[in-house]
């Protein structure tokens, strides 16, 4: 990933992770990040009024009224959209929105020619690292800035729900919910105990090969051909077994029970509600296939990526022997139905729905690019936002109106805030 991409991509992490929370130090970081997420949610969108826009994205996506529409002018600098108005007023857009990659690169991009304060610049360092692993918080420490700049930006981090600071066995252990959602202390056990370095290659590992069986690699001592050690393998038997990573199995009559490794499943900031079942069919796909792949009864799957290629394409995979135990779970969870052949051959044909068909979509994701993408994207602010202002007011009338909160200022900037309103204040 480019390095202006995964700017914009942090700036949209920490932004999600913030919510309705406004913090005085960040400017670049909100900006760009309220950006990447209002763009997400229409892209592919035909024209919307600006009113039924500004009613969403502060029902849903926590962009004030006030925000929208410089947020809005953004995009429209970069081509995002296109502004229909009437004299200063604004009218409607149309959204021209690009793929994923592109949406990332031009927002960061724009994001280039904005100057970043220090506290920015440290914020997305952290979280830089936060996602491919829990880390020791002495790390932070050591990469040069005042100590006051650290503590604030861990401030700001735990108070803005994409930081947790966990002790463990002695040591301080930092995390990004945004990112390792569950198991928490768990997570920051085995960082204390093993080291950060040490999981963070068992997770790079992992999602190089989404769906991998743990018995496979407990008998190869491998994955990918990079060599594990026995404590490594010890630790990845403990982030499956303790349910830290919570994987999904198969049991079949030719090879038992099977475990298969996925990374963490994300958080709410980068999983939303609408996507989590969606999630856990996209699991179970993979881990069919993947059986398929690495314990065959006779026939093993030489391309699991085009296997689900032909299920995207075609709504079905061809029959075999094997598909009642392979794919059995699939039918448990709604995702397709198995259908005789002859000779007790059966073939898995999906169930198509709009779900299933996003869950082979990011199954392919996972396979392919180790990660999904989009998984961020309320699908419920997408559908209100097309159903228009009608839609939007009924919801909001049957829901609270939410509340800004704001993050608390450092005593530095306390006390300037302080001086500024109480310097014409005379002591006599």
């Amino acid at each position: 990933m480019e390095k202006k991409q995964e700017f914009a991509l942090r700036c949209h992490d920490i932004t999600i992770g913030l919510g309705n929370k406004e913090v005085p130090d960040f400017e670049v970081i909100t900006e760009v990040g309220l950006m990447v997420k209002l763009a997400l949610h229409i892209r592919g969108l035909s024209r919307i009024p600006y009113e039924t826009l500004k009613l969403a994205a502060s029902h849903f996506l926590g962009i004030s009224t006030l925000i929208c529409r410089n947020i809005v002018l953004s995009l429209a600098e970069i081509e995002f959209v296109q502004i229909i108005s009437e004299g200063s007023t604004i009218k409607a857009i149309v959204p021209t929105v690009p793929f994923y990659e592109d949406l990332y690169d031009q927002v960061g991009e724009f994001a280039s020619t904005k100057k970043v304060n220090e506290t920015e610049e440290l914020a997305i360092t952290i979280l830089k690292k936060l996602t491919h692993s829990p880390i020791h918080s002495s790390w932070i420490y050591e990469l040069g800035a005042e100590k006051s700049l650290v503590q604030r930006n861990l401030s700001i981090g735990e108070q803005g729900n994409y930081i947790i600071n966990k002790r463990s066995r002695g040591k301080d252990i930092l995390l990004s919910p945004v990112y390792f959602s569950e198991n928490a202390d768990l997570f920051s056990d085995l960082v204390a105990k093993s080291g950060a370095k040490t999981v963070q290659k068992i997770l790079t590992l992992i999602k190089q090969a989404q769906g991998i069986p743990l018995h496979i690699v407990e008998t190869r001592k491998e994955i990918n051909g990079v060599k594990l050690t026995d404590q490594e393998i010890t630790l990845l038997k403990s982030l499956a077994h303790d349910s830290v990573i919570k994987p999904p199995s198969i049991k079949t009559s030719h090879s038992g029970e099977n475990y298969f490794l996925f990374t963490p499943k994300p958080g709410e900031a980068r999983l939303s509600a609408t996507k989590r079942e969606i999630y856990e069919r996209a699991m179970a796909l993979v881990s069919a296939v993947r059986q398929g792949q690495y314990l065959p009864k006779e026939y093993a799957i030489r391309s699991p990526y085009a296997i689900l290629r032909k299920l995207s394409n075609d709504n079905e995979i061809g029959a075999s022997t094997e598909a009642l135990e392979q794919y059995k779970q699939l039918t448990v969870l709604r995702v397709g139905r198995l259908v005789k052949q002859y000779n007790g051959w059966m073939k898995f044909v999906l169930n198509d729905t709009e779900e299933n068909r996003e869950a082979v979509k990011l199954a392919l994701e996972l396979i392919e690019l180790g990660e999904g993408k989009g998984l961020e994207i309320d699908d419920d602010a997408r559908l209100a936002i097309a159903q228009g202002q009608t839609y939007i007011e009924s919801l909001i009338s049957a829901n609270k109106l939410k509340e800004k909160e704001t993050v608390s200022l450092s005593e530095e900037h306390q006390e300037e805030v302080d001086n500024l309103f109480l310097g014409g204040v005379s002591n006599n």
